[in-house]
């Protein structure tokens, strides 16, 4: 698959003359060992189109006789003598499964899959600090393809869509396999060739270890001009944003530009906390950690709080707000549940959302490099599930709130009862100020009554609003909570 699409049979080369062909065993090689349903083939091969599905529905089990025919004996018969769609032997290497249809094939013998595991290993090495492992995997993984795209040739969205997937990873790959080079003091690899495409992040992996000279004799060597000249400049001026300068080559993939707005509404009679919104905002505006935690007890209004907050600061964060609630209400509790919602949210296709903690994070960061996103997190349960889902970039910040212990490493913004005075004010503003101008006395009453806490205010009000006739004294003889 990193090639054209070939397939093998021992020593012999399978014949794939059809387009579609190859595009339906590609959708099935991805899938392989796993049923793929009819429906999802169709829309992979032949893309949505509503009315053409029938036609494309009726001339699939043709497509699957021909591929059939392909991958099965020396003879180009089928095994087992079975012809029809429905009626294949277990013997058969693609088999039709109620509504669906399974390839049996090992996925070790796919070099997209190895390519894809050797990179997730390589990428894992390098977190453990084993940079020889890493640099030994990502060449296995590199030397795998056959030519520079993959799936060349093959038509529909579902092959246009993995073949950007897989040209990213390869790119990837390459820079990072640049970087191992530099670390281990290896040469420029042969295979790789002195062009600015290469040269130019060799370069700046060197300049980033403190090798300058290095890198200017290496920039001196390429060709003039370009991207190369540029670097050179920068090197020459001592420029200091060197670690968020990110060379053209690993821009071939287009960055999604997707701006997610996810916060939940304002709060409509949100009352005081102008301290509270002072310290968020001084926090997030600090150098250090681009977090903050909000800590208080349960039904002192901390949510309310970073809501509000939040949408007083979006627009500091042009490039979008995040939002997960953490309490199970939402998305639940585990950090791959929310980082793959967070990626889907900033421009990820669904196809393209990898199955791993590790991976969505690196994903993650790498969607978040160079732009500014505020994420809401509400209801952390501790620093283990909060950590994947902070952004690392100095442009972005996240807002995080829990009942339990702050997050080690950045401010923390304690949330307590409300002022009398905003207690009174915020019954005020849900009862109306006819209603307090009658019984002044009372609805100070009634805000100690309810220790001045926004949950049991709100609760409060909502009774009396839904009884225009009782007068606010009547509720101090009842519970506030």
């Amino acid at each position: 698959m990193l090639g054209s699409l070939k397939a093998r049979r021992g020593d012999r080369e399978l014949r794939l003359n059809r387009a579609r062909d190859r595009a339906v065993l590609a959708v099935l090689l991805v899938h392989a060992g796993r049923p793929v349903p009819v429906a999802e083939i169709i829309d992979g091969v032949w893309g949505e189109e509503a009315d053409e599905a029938p036609n494309r529905a009726r001339g699939l089990p043709a497509t699957m006789y021909r591929l059939r025919n392909t991958l099965a004996g020396e003879d180009g018969s089928v095994e087992g003598g079975a012809v029809e769609s429905g009626a294949v032997e277990s013997g058969s290497v693609l088999r039709h499964v109620g509504k669906a249809y399974r390839l049996e094939v090992d996925r070790v013998n796919i070099d997209r899959t190895a390519f894809l595991t050797e990179f997730a290993a390589a990428t894992a090495a390098r977190r453990n600090r084993q940079p020889e492992r890493a640099h030994a995997l990502l060449t296995a993984a590199l030397g795998r393809w056959s030519a520079p795209v993959a799936l060349d040739g093959v038509p529909g969205p579902f092959a246009e869509h993995d073949r950007r997937m897989l040209a990213g990873r390869r790119e990837e790959a390459r820079l990072a396999r640049l970087e191992l080079d530099v670390e281990l003091g290896l040469a420029l690899p042969a295979d790789l060739g002195p062009k600015p495409a290469t040269v130019v992040p060799h370069a700046l992996a060197l300049a980033r270890a403190g090798r300058t000279v290095q890198a200017l004799a290496l920039l001196a060597d390429s060709a003039p001009g370009g991207e190369a000249a540029a670097l050179a400049a920068r090197l020459r001026g001592r420029a200091t944003d060197l670690a968020s300068w990110t060379p053209w080559a690993s821009r071939t993939t287009p960055r999604p530009i997707r701006r997610p707005y996810q916060l939940p509404p304002d709060i409509a009679d949100f009352t005081g906390r102008a301290a509270l919104l002072g310290e968020l905002a001084a926090a997030l505006a600090a150098p250090g950690p681009r977090w903050v935690t909000v800590t208080g007890p349960p039904g002192y209004g901390k949510s309310a709080l970073a809501v509000h907050a939040a949408h007083r600061l979006a627009p500091g964060f042009p490039d979008g707000q995040l939002h997960a609630g953490l309490d199970g209400k939402t998305l639940g509790a585990d950090p791959a549940t929310v980082l793959a919602s967070f990626v889907r949210a900033l421009g990820v296709e669904e196809r393209a959302v990898p199955p791993g903690l590790a991976d969505l994070r690196a994903l993650y960061l790498r969607l978040l490099a160079g732009r500014r996103v505020l994420v809401l997190l509400d209801g952390a349960a501790g620093a283990e599930q909060v950590r994947p889902l902070l952004p690392a970039e100095p442009g972005s910040a996240a807002l995080v709130t829990t009942t339990g212990r702050p997050l080690p490493g950045g401010p923390t913004v304690t949330v307590g009862r409300m002022t009398p005075d905003e207690g009174v004010e915020l019954l005020s503003r849900a009862l109306g100020p006819c209603r307090l101008a009658r019984e002044p006395d009372a609805v100070r009453a009634l805000a100690a009554a309810c220790d001045h806490q926004p949950h049991a205010l709100r609760l409060a009000a909502s009774r009396l609003v839904g009884r225009p006739a009782w007068p606010v004294s009547a509720l101090l003889s009842h519970s506030c909570g």
